[in-house]
């Protein structure tokens, strides 16, 4: 499918301020498949030695803080595969191919989410990404824009990116308009 690729190890958070201008370890996902400029899935690798289902609990977090539907936990031998919206959870023989996950994702056909999808959000050539929450939010308005709604109203905190949020909406909504 066009648009499809891996992003590796992907920072989902920078990690708690601690003071004195450190920070703890933040999330970090081995990979993160994205087809359409959407993130589908997350994937949790381990080592060849490791047990494969030793990251099942990341890719679920993961997955939940990146309201993902899919997650998945391997070690170069098996894999572990995790429907988070259906609850269904197990061994797989494989990953889903990129027009499987977004048929699943998005089993009804809508061309504004489509053509949303195929218009990359603005990065400044990656020095300028914007974070986990904030995609959600994005692709949540786009979703409700797409679906036809009139009126929307996102709801965050003082701090968290709105006028980013509202930049990438413009931005992503205007071009396909």
């Amino acid at each position: 499918m066009e648009g499809s690729r891996i992003k590796r190890e992907f920072h989902i958070t920078q990690g708690r301020i601690l003071g004195g201008g450190k920070r703890a370890q933040g999330k970090k996902a081995d990979y993160v498949l994205v087809c359409g400029n959407t993130n589908l899935a997350v994937v949790e690798a381990k080592a060849w030695h490791a047990h494969y289902i030793e990251g099942v609990a990341q890719a679920k977090d993961y997955a939940g803080l990146m309201a993902l539907r899919f997650g998945y936990a391997c070690n170069g031998q098996a894999i572990y595969g995790v429907d988070v919206h259906c609850g269904v959870e197990g061994d797989v023989a494989q990953f889903l191919v990129p027009e499987q996950l977004w048929q699943r994702c998005f089993a009804t056909a809508n061309r504004w989410r489509d053509a949303f999808a195929a218009v990359p959000f603005a990065d400044k050539s990656g020095s300028w990404l914007i974070r986990y929450y904030q995609d959600i939010a994005v692709n949540r308005v786009l979703e409700r824009i797409s679906d036809g709604a009139d009126r929307i109203l996102p709801t965050l905190a003082t701090g968290t990116g709105k006028t980013s949020i509202a930049f990438q909406i413009a931005r992503v909504a205007s071009a396909k308009t």
